[in-house]
């Protein structure tokens, strides 16, 4: 290899490290357009829509009311009325959290997430009106859980619960 390079004349060798350069440039586009990453600015907007409105159905086949949503912070929200979709109130509100756990990981197999956080808004367990219960698990003990994993009771420990008070009541 030294014996070629050293009979090519120093224009050679700049066209061919130029022609290296611009076949290095062009093979990473190309795997960047086949593996369709968008780059670091674009905006995303139609997929978030999308996994939303599958987050609501997979709710929905539960027979729950309610709304998903990302926050802020890329974390997956289920925020529920505490009513069914027949707009029945649920006798346990507070439990159905429990029932929201296994449609968080339903949704990667659907194209979306997974999520760092997975957080269930439900109407207070004591009755208080404007009253909630916010529930958050990180990813990976979710993930862990629905491996069979971590048990309820692990799974129950590693939960963080907060109490609030929203101004308006959560609708469908």
């Amino acid at each position: 290899m030294k014996r070629a390079l050293a009979s090519l004349t120093r224009r050679q060798i700049i066209t061919l490290a130029v022609l290296f350069a611009g076949d290095v440039t062009l093979l990473l586009a190309g795997f960047m357009i086949v593996r369709g990453t968008a780059p670091a600015g674009a905006a995303t907007s139609v997929p978030v829509v999308n996994c939303q409105a599958i987050g609501a159905q997979l709710l929905a086949s539960r027979n729950l009311a309610g709304t998903a949503r990302l926050d802020a912070d890329g974390g997956l929200r289920f925020e529920l009325s505490g009513r069914d979709i027949a707009g029945r109130l649920l006798p346990r509100a507070a439990e159905v959290a429990w029932d929201a756990f296994p449609l968080a990981l339903a949704l990667p197999g659907a194209g979306c997430g997974p999520y760092p956080m997975a957080r269930v808004d439900v109407p207070d367990p004591n009755g208080q009106p404007g009253a909630r219960l916010l529930v958050e698990v990180n990813w990976f003990d979710l993930r862990a859980w629905g491996k069979g994993e971590l048990e309820d009771g692990e799974l129950s420990a590693r939960l963080k619960t907060t109490s609030y008070v929203h101004p308006e009541p959560i609708r469908p």
